[in-house]
C-alpha cells in the first residue's frame, strides 16, 4: 500500500515545502503573538533557512 507522500508528485511536495514554513510562521503571528514577538528573529531564520535550502539545493533538479 502506497503512502501518501508516494502518492504524490515530486513537485508537490517540493511546492509544499515552500509553502509550509511561510504558512507556520504566519500562524505563530496570528495565534500566539507573545510567543512570535519574543522569538521573532530566530523564528524568520529558521523559516529563511527552510526555503533557501530548497530554493538552492532542490530547486536546480527541476529546471
Amino acid at each position: 500500500m502506497m503512502s501518501f507522500l508516494d502518492a504524490m508528485d515530486a513537485r508537490t511536495i517540493v511546492v509544499l515545502g515552500l509553502i509550509l514554513p511561510l504558512l507556520f510562521s504566519l500562524l505563530l503571528f496570528f495565534f500566539a503573538r507573545g510567543f512570535f514577538r519574543r522569538f521573532w528573529l530566530p523564528i524568520l531564520l529558521i523559516v529563511g533557512a527552510f526555503e533557501w535550502f530548497l530554493i538552492v539545493q532542490v530547486g536546480p533538479l527541476f529546471l
